[in-house]
């Protein structure tokens, strides 16, 4: 068991160092490039939808039920 793994570990070695380094994915982009322009920015604000709220008291959960309703109380429920 000793011997099989260390030589996997030994051709693992190997491989890695006879790899070739990965090519470049993006040769032609450089942010010091001048050529390359500037992206337009907007300012987008993070707190567009703020709405203060408070902390409130309990209700009654029955009454906020037939608020929120669709249906009219008593119309066959």
């Amino acid at each position: 068991m000793k011997i099989a793994s260390s030589a996997m570990l030994a051709s693992l070695l190997v491989t890695g160092c006879a790899a070739t380094t990965p090519p470049d994915i993006l040769p032609a982009f450089n942010p010091a490039d001048p050529a390359m322009g500037v992206r337009d920015v907007h300012y987008h604000p993070v707190v567009v939808d703020y709405r203060h709220r408070e902390p409130v008291d309990p209700r009654n959960w029955r009454r906020l039920n037939q608020e929120r309703s669709p249906v009219n109380p008593g119309a066959g429920s």
